[in-house]
């Protein structure tokens, strides 16, 4: 066993110092946990065979590379998924997680915590906690040394990789390779999306999965019709002449709102890497490559060209308002905006693939972050485990079955009515529903149900792009540098992005922002991926 006050002060080190005021417990030290921090890598790892559940069958099938299942509407007959309780025997289930809604009424004054409660024969007991404050609310209950059956883990939680190896359960022999098959809508999560989950070796957690298709360039394509001009630029140049076609300052119409998105889409027009490009073993970032300061250049000329709105320097614009009400045309947003964006402003909205910068296709996109987050269970007998997996079963059930629906939307006559074949939710189904069930685990994200149209379109948009799609090496691989540093070094290439498209600082600035960026960071977070790439 390593001596225990090293190990607590260690263990201040591994929840980034946010839970010292509590920290007595020692908890790594009881694990018998030695100084020397886990580097992360997937290593010998087998991740989970992606099978794509057949319960239910919808109108756009899923792909293994990633292409979202599509649905035009809901389905009128549902699919029974469970013949059993999942958690029957269980008993008391404590869960910690965050949410992003108000709190909905406790368990003893909701019918339909209650009834999400009788379903799964085990009573959940949801301590939820506000997206802000989630990281200390996490670092205090590690720190605490009692952690819950389910816990979600913050993709910012410092050495994050310590604290599942040491602390959590090791889920490998339940969900690998094929025995992922005793949980089929587990196994209906595409591999992307379990690469976050593996640590040392091992797998410590479930994924909340999440779209590779990641941020989109959206684009008003009715306004863009209406000047005559092309919603699908085949070359940089195009592009930008879609801009100046969209720009007039004295109608107070502008092309585009915030330049960081604009910066990506530059570069993934000039090829830049996703995050980090691996050249036989070694790590080199993007912001070290000639591509990604050619894409800051060229943000810079189109900012000199009074192509952005004039607030667009200032961080505060509601962009997706000025959107919505046709001011700036372009704009860069995660996949799932479309449908909200859609319904708010009742508008046209397209998705504009990047063409590669001197034309001849489309080019590489980088993936997006497959997972939100994962959820980690406290080490317990191996029947606890496998009863706990089968919740999450039961929580990834798909849309089409019983369970999805009563999930998303409560008990129908009480929570929600259909309306023209579409669940709307009661005034007392607005208040109860709002248990964050789906920031435990949750079943991929799919296109629809909506407008046949805009499914269409979101399909036809995945089609293009999915295939291939750019992936960042060091997704799978853990760097406790890339975590712990994230914000330090994220504001260097902030700062630099918005001095040269300014004009305040030259583009030859670019590459002191750079050697600023690897001293604060970015060499050891390199050194610590290419650690654990060689471990694979």
């Amino acid at each position: 066993m390593a001596n225990q006050s090293l190990s607590r002060r260690r263990f201040l080190a591994l929840t980034g110092g946010a839970a010292a005021a509590v920290a007595g417990s020692g908890l790594l030290a009881a694990c018998g946990s030695s100084s020397t921090p886990t580097t992360g890598g997937a290593g010998s790892v087998t991740f989970p065979e992606y099978a794509p559940a057949t319960l239910v069958k919808p109108d756009l099938p899923a792909t293994a590379d990633g292409v979202m299942a599509g649905f035009y509407d809901y389905p009128a007959n549902l699919a029974t998924a469970f013949t059993s309780k999942p958690g029957e025997g269980l008993g008391n289930v404590t869960v910690l997680t965050n949410m992003f809604n108000p709190v909905p009424p406790g368990a003893g004054s909701n019918a339909y915590w209650q009834e999400v409660n009788t379903q799964l024969g085990a009573t959940l007991d949801i301590t939820m906690t506000p997206s802000a404050d989630y990281l200390s609310k996490l670092s205090t209950v590690i720190a605490g040394g009692q952690l819950p059956d389910m816990t979600l883990i913050s993709s910012k939680l410092a050495h994050r990789a310590d604290v599942l190896t040491r602390l959590c359960a090791d889920l490998s022999e339940f969900v690998s390779g094929s025995a992922i098959t005793e949980y089929p809508f587990l196994a209906n999560i595409p591999k992307d999306a379990w690469l976050s989950t593996a640590y040392g070796g091992g797998i410590f957690a479930v994924p909340i999965p999440r779209g590779i298709a990641g941020t989109i360039f959206f684009a008003r394509d009715d306004l863009i019709r209406a000047k005559g001009l092309n919603t699908a630029p085949a070359s940089y140049a195009e592009f930008v002449r879609l801009a100046e076609g969209l720009t007039d300052a004295k109608a107070n119409k502008w092309a585009f709102g915030g330049i960081k998105r604009v910066i990506v889409f530059a570069g993934t027009m000039l090829g830049v890497p996703n995050t980090w490009r691996a050249d036989n073993g070694k790590f080199v970032s993007e912001f070290e490559t000639e591509q990604r300061k050619e894409a800051v250049a060229r943000t810079a000329e189109l900012y000199k060209k009074g192509l952005f709105h004039p607030d667009s320097l200032g961080g505060k614009l509601q962009v997706r308002d000025l959107f919505g009400n046709g001011t700036i045309a372009l704009h860069g947003d995660g996949y799932a905006a479309w449908d909200t964006m859609a319904a708010a402003y009742k508008v046209e909205i397209g998705a504009m693939p990047a063409p590669k910068a001197d034309g001849g296709g489309i080019a590489q996109h980088p993936a997006g972050a497959a997972s939100f987050a994962i959820t980690a269970f406290k080490k317990g007998d191996k029947a606890r485990i496998k009863q706990l997996l089968k919740i999450c079963d039961w929580l990834a059930a798909p849309l089409g079955t019983k369970e999805y629906m009563f999930r998303k939307f409560g008990v129908e006559g009480t929570h929600y009515t259909m309306q023209d074949g579409k669940p709307v939710l009661t005034d007392k189904g607005k208040v109860e529903v709002k248990l964050p069930l789906e920031y435990i685990i949750d079943a991929p994200p799919i296109l629809g149900p909506g407008d046949r149209a805009r499914v269409d379109a979101q399909r036809a948009y995945q089609e293009k792009i999915v295939p291939t799609i750019l992936r960042n090496p060091a997704e799978g691989l853990y760097s406790a540098t890339a975590v712990d540093k994230a914000g330090e070094m994220s504001k260097i290439i902030d700062a630099a992005e918005l001095d040269i498209v300014s004009g305040r600082k030259p583009i030859a600035y670019w590459d002191e922002a750079v050697t600023a960026w690897k001293k604060a960071g970015g060499d050891a977070a390199r050194a610590e991926y290419e650690k654990a790439q060689s471990t694979k």
